[in-house]
Parts: structure tokens; C-alpha cells; sequence
């Protein structure tokens, strides 16, 4: 067969992709273990595009999927995309300013929504083509959009189950307003930067007293929003001041000092401005103590009308104005630079302003609740498991979702308000209505909000599967892959996805949403920080496959994932690694030609050599590795097998071990050995498919046999007890140990590659010593050894010999006529001179009194072992020399 001396990944990836596709290969089909095993993809938004975590997100469950696949699962792999509210209207938004100059305020809200699916219809979805560049085996048949009419339908029935149940409710609660999108945005799209600020040290005047309150806060223009003044009621210095009222500065409105023990008596000054209206923990303080609540801000972040002469300035320029005001009056007494976290938009890259609004929420506290008690009874299981606590931080002490987004773009909020100035009824409908259920009339409008895009992605595991449409649930087999087995995503969103999934799944099916949640590591540069466009770190995983090929760029991310929270990704390492995939590919070439000489099954036991036994046996021990490591998600465990094998055991020994045997003559065991390298070569292509299925699926086209399938759907390799052989491989290892070690005094001595030398191997065990006399032309082919020697322990040291001791064997390398010994005695001799030197300088510590008095015991410990390592080395110099003599 022809085969390319290197190996292309661009002659193979499409072929391979096109020919899974066609043959409808990433379709669930029965298997051997007559149970189903279902993947949810994460939702990409429809706006974006792969970056390396996509690709980690992809390659984890890819490997998975495979696996399970082969391991005769019934598997479903759903695919789709988020409508991502925000994002995809801003996108939408700025392009239609950039080529007509207009808003969505230009257009009715119809003609703006259909704009958006027209864009998301020519330019959505770009990053489903390009996981299939990852090799992913998703059913395509199964894709769907957070948008689609079937997931609307599931949309609506929770939010109206909800809403009749009174665990949705609309409430003025304060919010992360987005002055820039005039929407609330949820805590997952706030980005807290770190900005420079000041703490302004204002006076406030008490109140029929002469006292006055020191009070220090980064946001003076808040003051007009003041309704109190918190200080802790266990702090003496301010006891006597609860109850009486302070006077805010400039809207000279009074306002009571109160107590609550969420002030921080060391913090500060011990007191605190509260501004229910504007900030998280004031409003938690204002509801405990019935504050007013005063909004002080536009829709667009600037100030209002109760601000007076500061109406209409932004923050920033109302600051600056009353900051000079309150210096005039002597009320500011002093500023301090102060660098503090700022929330941004992730958006619209808008400062976050903290905004009491009429919103819609969704009380959580039973549904998290039960929540965390499905993991407590491990009902779902996270990997690693220390990710239960980050999932029960939220769920333990929960706040109400804030689930309504002011936006066009989206799930529209099915509740409808009557028109009918005698019945105003509002109410909530799963269907559109026609007229209002109370009065019959037909003049009613529907909410204009949008649900948050976490409304509708909660619901993935059911709507992905038809839920609730019955028709669309038995066609989609909902009986069969629900629950789903494993979910796999990155730990920033186990409070905003995965919570979200497993309180809405547990309350409308009673089931939780999938048994296992495998936390994958987030991708970092190979300094450890995140990438950014700012940075200019960012990993394109469309170049690494192009430049590199899939496999390794699968491979890689495979091998750095297991229970780590950070993947730091080094473009060399992908190198690597494709070099690794080369070496496969290489090592296919050379046992090609043998594969006319090979049978189909293995020959008898009995009749195998020891190191035959030896690969079969390590390769058996590497298939469980493989097997136990993938079911517990430890992509990395199973990489380091698979990479140690193919390396160390097949082609760095087994493969050259066979060499004399694949050029001798002996027909019956040119034979026998093709075939055993034919059976491990398919097995090791098996158990790498599910990292690197490219090269996988084109090697086993050369290996398969006329009525075999493709290799993504063939058996993966179990452990088998019938090729565990203990002997045999604490025989080979004894053998490679002594060739490593024939080939580092080799190396220590500059003895040429090629050059043949001369060994002699004293060991006492009669077993090792009958087994290297059978592998001579193992240490031949391994070590270029031409003549060997075995001899017992207490027999003559060969003269002009360098040698090497191990547990069980001496090794000696004779040198005489191999090197030039007065010039390795030169060398050494100058070694010794300045080890003896160095350690001269060491021993001079340890015979220092007061260096052994006064060094801390951890340094004279480390002094001690320089000196034996030392004297160890001063030892083994002197004996080469005097053995080279």
C-alpha cells in the first residue's frame, strides 16, 4: 500500500468528516450495552466564533462521546446554539448603525426582530462549522436553536406554570442596569475591572447636635439619593446617635441613623451613607428597615430630576461638580486615591449602576433546595467533587432570579395586560391570545420585556428533547435519553447554567438533568493568564488545526485536562505532540509491509516469546488505564497512557526488538511476529480514536479487514485477565533497564551511535542471566552490542571498562578500542579536580562551628546532602579513572 512518508492532516480530516456525515455515524444506534448515553453541548452563542475554550469544551466531550460510543452506548450528542439576547442584538444594533445611521428605535420592534433573524440566518451559526474542523460527532439531526418554535413552546408553559404557581412575580428589587443597553443584565455578564478611584471624606451634620459624622464613600453623587445613615449598634462610639436623624449635605434632607450589624465597625469610619436606590447591600439594609427608596438616575445613566442642577450630567461630570461644591463648604475634609472593582457591561463595556426597576422574578428558594439535595444524595455527581461547594454557595442562601431583560431580542414575556379601563386584568397565556379571558375585548398588549437568555438555556435538557410537545418527545425519543448522562462545561457558569438547569429540570420532571457534571479546566496562555484581546494572547483553534493538524490540537487539550482549573496552552506543546501523532503515523509505515504476513487472531499463548507477551501484557495494563481513567473523566490519566505506550513500550522497543526478527528467515516466526504487531497496532489506534479520530479512522482503513466497519463505531478494547503476564514483563523490564543503562554509559563515554561495543553483565539471578543470553540479539538491536558476556557477581572486573550497578546487574562497557582512554582519562581527571574543589567549598560549612550553630537545620541538611552527592561522584570518577588505567 502507498503511504505518504509523512503524514497530512489536510488530506485527511475533510475525507474522514464527510464520509462520518454521510453515513449518518454520529446517530444514536444500539449497542452491546443496551443503554443510552446522552451529551448536551453547551450552547455557543449564534454570534460566536471558536476560541480555546470552545475547542477544550468540544474536545472533552468528543473524547467522551467516542469512548461511550465504542463501548456499545446508545449515543446522543445534542448540538445548538443560545440566541444570546444581548449579544446578538447589540451586534444587529451596531450594524445597522454603521451603514444607515439609525436605532432600533427607527423601526417597529417587528421589523427589528426580523432584521435580526435575517442576520442570524446569513451570518449566525458560523461556529457550528467550525466544531466540525474539532472532528465532533454531534447528531446535527438533533441541532436546535434557543429560538426555535418548539423551545418557545417550553419557554412559555414554565414561565405560565410559574407565574399561576405565584413563584413569578414582578416586584421593584434593585438590578445591574446597563445605561448603554437600557437593560438589566444578570451578575454572569458584569466584568468587575479594577479602576482608579478616591474615598471622599464627607461631614454630616446630626441633627439638633453639634456632632457630626465622619462618612467616606467612592460615589458622592449618591449622597442625593440618601435615605439613612447606618452605623453598628454594638459600636460605642455611635450608640448614643441611633434614632436621631442626620441632615444630608446639599438636598439638606434628614434622614434617621439607624443600627444594623452589617456596618463594619473597622472598616472606615464606622459609618456608613445608605442609598437603597443604588447600591446591592444599602438596599438589603433599606428593606430591613423600611427605607425610601429614591432613584436618582435616567434609563441612560444620567442624573434625573432629583438631582436639581446636577439633572442631565453623567456621574462622572455630576462627581466633579459636587466635589468642588462640598470642598467650598467644608464638608469634604479629605480625598484618597483608592483602586477599587468596578462592574462593567461584558457588552457594552458601560460602568454597571446598581438600579431599583419594576422587573420580573422567579422565587428560587424551594427549587434550589431540592437542587442541592440531589447532589447531597450524589443523584448528580460532580467531577471533580470539590465543585459541590461552588454549586451549593448559591443554592444554600439563594436570591430571587431577576429573569426579565429590556430588550427585543428574545423570549417576549407571555403575560398580557387588558386595556379595558373597567377590567385591566393582567394575565399569563401559553398560547397567544385573542381577547382579553375576563372582559372578551380584543384591545390588550403583551409585556414588552424579554426573558433572560438563562430562562430558556435552563431548559436545554427537557426542550432540547421536545419537552413538552408529546408528538415531539416520542420522536425525539425523550423516554430514552432523559435524564442525560453527562453534562460538561467550565466552572464560570455552574451558578448560572448548571444551577439553573438542575432547579427547573428537578421541578417540572422530578428527575435531575444529568448524573454526572465533569468541570473542565479554563484555557490560559502558557504564562498562566487569561487571554484577551487586549493582551493579544489569544489561541485561534482554527490556526493550531490548520498549522498543526486536529489531532494534535485534540490531543493536547486532552492530555492537560483531568481535575485542573487551569489549562495553560503553549503552541509548542501542540508541536509536541504532533510529533507524537508523526511517530503513529511512522510506525504504521514500518509494519505495513509485514500486514500480507499477518493472521487475523493472535496464535496460541504458548507459543508466544516473552517479549510478545510482554507488549500484549502492557498494552493490557494501558487499556485498562484507559478505560478506568475516561470513566472518571481524567482525560489526562488516559493521554499519559496511550503516549507512554506508543513511545516507550511499541516503538522505542518492541517495534526495534522485531526488526532481526522481520529480516531473518524463520517464516513461522516472521509470522507470528507480524501478526502481534498487527493486533497491537489496531488496538492502539482504537484506544486513541476518541483523542486524535482522524489518524485513527484512516489507519484503521489500512488495518480493517473486508467485512469491518469504520472505526468509530468499532468495540474500544477491554482489559482481558488471559494477557496478564507477570513474568514475562518483569523479565523485559530487567532487559530494557540494562539496555538504558548500556546506552547511558555508552552516552557518558561519547561512544558513537553506531559504533559496536563489547558488555559484560554480572547478576547472580539465574533466571535474568538465562533471559539476557536469549536476548542478545535484543541488546544487539537496542544497545549495538556485538559480543555479550553474563557472568556471576564475584567474577573478574573486565579491565578498561566503565560500568554501571542496578538492584540486580553490574554493567560493564569495555573501552579498550572503542575510545581513545588517555583522552577519557584527561577528561575525567579534570572532573574530578573540580568536584573535589566544590566540595573543598562545601566541607569547609560543615567544619565551620558557627556555620552548624547558627544555619537553620533545613540549611545544614541540604549542605549535608551536597556533600555525600559530592562524594559519591568524587567516588565513581576515581574508580572509571582507575579502571580506565
Amino acid at each position: 500500500m502507498e503511504l505518504s512518508t509523512t503524514y497530512s492532516p489536510s488530506d485527511v480530516e475533510d475525507k474522514w468528516y464527510k464520509k462520518w456525515e454521510e453515513g449518518n455515524y454520529f446517530a444514536p444506534k444500539k449497542g452491546k450495552k443496551g443503554e443510552a448515553f446522552t451529551v448536551l453541548i453547551p450552547p455557543p452563542n449564534v454570534t460566536g466564533r471558536l476560541h480555546a475554550g470552545h475547542a477544550l469544551d468540544v474536545t472533552t466531550q468528543d473524547a467522551l462521546i467516542r469512548f461511550k460510543r465504542m463501548k456499545g452506548y446508545e449515543t446522543l450528542w445534542i448540538p445548538g446554539m443560545d440566541h444570546a439576547g444581548i449579544a446578538t442584538q447589540s451586534v444587529v444594533e451596531r450594524q445597522i448603525f454603521e451603514t444607515e445611521k439609525k436605532t432600533r428605535h427607527d423601526f417597529t420592534r417587528e421589523e427589528f426582530v426580523k432584521l435580526i433573524w435575517k442576520w442570524k440566518e446569513e451570518y449566525g451559526g458560523i461556529i457550528l462549522d467550525q466544531q466540525k474542523n474539532m472532528g465532533v460527532s454531534c447528531d446535527w439531526n438533533y441541532s436546535v436553536f434557543t429560538m426555535d418554535k418548539s423551545l418557545n413552546k417550553a419557554v412559555r408553559k414554565v414561565f405560565v406554570d410559574l407565574y399561576k404557581e405565584g413563584l413569578i412575580y414582578q416586584s421593584d428589587y434593585i438590578i445591574n442596569w446597563d445605561p448603554v443597553l437600557q437593560s438589566a443584565i444578570s451578575d454572569a455578564e458584569v466584568e468587575h475591572k479594577e479602576v482608579q478611584g478616591a474615598f471622599y471624606h464627607l461631614l454630616y451634620e446630626v441633627k439638633g447636635t453639634d456632632e457630626k459624622l465622619e462618612i467616606a464613600t467612592t460615589r458622592p453623587e449618591t449622597l442625593l439619593g440618601d435615605t439613612a445613615v447606618a452605623v453598628n449598634p454594638n459600636d460605642a462610639r455611635f450608640k448614643h446617635l441611633i434614632g436621631k436623624m442626620a441632615i444630608i449635605p446639599i438636598v439638606n434632607r434628614e434622614v434617621p441613623i439607624i443600627g444594623d450589624e452589617y456596618v463594619d465597625m473597622e472598616l472606615g469610619t464606622g459609618a456608613l451613607k445608605v442609598t437603597p436606590g443604588h447600591d446591592f447591600n444599602d438596599f438589603e439594609i433599606g428593606v430591613r428597615h423600611k427605607l425610601e427608596v429614591i432613584n436618582i438616575l435616567n434609563k441612560d445613566g444620567t442624573l434625573n430630576e432629583v438631582a436639581g442642577e446636577y439633572a442631565g450630567l453623567t456621574c462622572k461630570k455630576a462627581r466633579t461638580k459636587i466635589v468642588s461644591y462640598l470642598e467650598n463648604q467644608g464638608i469634604l475634609i479629605k480625598q484618597e486615591k483608592h483602586i477599587h472593582q468596578v462592574g462593567h457591561g461584558d457588552r457594552s463595556k458601560a460602568i454597571i449602576e446598581p438600579m431599583v426597576s419594576k422587573q420580573w422574578f422567579m422565587n428560587v428558594q424551594e427549587m434550589a433546595a431540592q437542587a442541592v439535595k440531589a447532589v447531597e444524595e450524589d443523584r448528580t455527581r460532580f467531577y471533580h467533587k470539590s465543585w459541590e461547594n461552588t454549586f451549593f454557595s448559591w443554592l444554600r442562601e439563594p436570591k430571587n432570579w431577576c429573569i426579565s431583560r429590556q430588550l427585543w431580542w428574545g423570549h417576549q414575556i407571555p403575560v398580557y395586560y387588558c386595556q379595558n379601563k373597567k377590567c385591566e386584568t393582567t394575565w399569563a397565556s401559553e398560547e397567544d391570545p385573542t381577547n382579553c379571558p375576563k372582559c372578551g375585548e380584543n384591545k390588550f398588549f403583551q409585556d414588552p420585556d424579554v426573558l433572560d437568555t438563562w430562562f430558556s438555556s435552563g431548559l436545554w435538557p427537557m426542550s432540547t428533547l421536545g419537552w413538552p410537545d408529546e408528538d415531539l418527545m416520542k420522536q425525539k425519543r425523550f423516554s430514552t435519553f432523559f435524564p442525560t448522562s453527562t453534562l460538561v462545561t467550565g466552572f464560570d457558569i455552574i451558578f448560572f447554567w448548571v444551577a439553573r438547569m438542575m432547579m427547573l429540570t428537578l421541578k417540572f420532571t422530578g428527575e435531575v438533568p444529568f448524573k454526572h457534571v465533569y468541570i473542565h479546566a479554563i484555557v490560559r496562555d502558557k504564562l498562566g493568564r487569561k487571554m484577551s484581546k487586549s493582551l493579544g494572547n489569544g489561541i485561534d483553534p482554527l490556526e493550531m488545526c490548520r498549522q498543526y493538524g486536529a489531532d494534535s490540537f485534540r490531543f493536547t487539550l486532552a492530555a492537560g485536562s483531568g481535575y485542573n482549573r487551569g489549562l495553560n496552552l503553549d503552541p509548542e506543546r501542540i508541536g509536541g505532540y504532533r510529533n507524537f501523532i508523526n511517530k503513529i503515523w511512522n510506525a504504521f509505515r514500518f509494519i505495513s509491509p509485514t500486514l500480507g504476513n499477518a493472521d487475523h487472531v493472535l496464535p496460541d499463548i504458548s507459543k508466544l516469546s516473552v517479549h510478545e507477551k510482554w507488549i500484549l501484557h502492557e498494552l493490557n495494563e494501558t487499556t485498562k488505564v484507559m478505560n478506568e481513567s475516561m470513566e472518571e473523566y481524567r482525560y489526562d490519566d488516559s493521554c499519559s497512557a496511550i503516549y507512554k505506550f506508543v513511545y516507550d513500550k511499541f516503538c522505542s522497543s518492541f517495534i526495534e526488538l522485531s526488526k532481526p526478527i522481520l529480516n531473518g528467515t524463520d517464516i513461522a516466526a516472521i509470522r507470528q511476529r507480524s501478526t502481534v504487531l498487527k493486533h497491537v497496532f489496531r488496538k492502539i489506534v482504537a484506544l486513541l480514536h476518541p483523542f486524535s479520530p482522524f489518524i485513527t479512522e484512516e489507519l484503521w482503513s489500512h488495518l480493517k479487514n473486508e467485512v469491518e466497519d469504520l472505526l468509530i463505531v468499532q468495540e474500544y478494547p477491554e482489559y482481558n485477565n488471559s494477557l496478564f503476564f507477570s513474568k514475562e514483563a518483569e523479565l523485559t523490564h530487567v532487559f530494557l533497564e540494562n539496555v538504558t543503562n548500556i546506552r547511558n554509559l555508552r552516552a557518558a563515554v561519547n561512544i558513537k551511535p553506531k559504533e559496536q561495543i563489547k558488555v559484560e553483565i554480572h547478576c547472580e539471578n539465574e533466571e535474568y542471566k538465562s533471559f539476557f543470553m536469549d536476548s542478545i540479539d535484543g541488546f544487539s538491536s537496542l544497545a549495538k552490542v556485538e559480543e555479550l558476556l553474563i557472568k556471576n557477581k564475584n567474577s573478574t572486573r573486565p579491565s578498561k571498562s566503565i560500568v554501571f550497578a542496578n538492584t540486580h546487574s553490574e554493567i560493564f562497557v569495555k573501552l579498550d578500542g572503542v575510545i581513545d582512554l588517555q583522552e577519557q582519562i584527561n577528561r575525567l581527571t579534570k572532573d574530578l579536580e573540580k568536584n573535589k574543589k566544590e566540595f573543598e567549598k562545601i566541607n569547609k560549612k560543615l567544619q565551620n562551628e558557627n556555620f552548624m550553630k547558627n544555619a537553620p537545620e533545613e540549611v545544614v541538611t541540604e549542605v549535608k546532602s551536597k556533600a555525600s552527592e559530592f562524594q559519591e561522584l568524587i567516588s565513581s570518577i576515581e574508580k572509571n579513572i582507575e579502571s580506565f588505567k
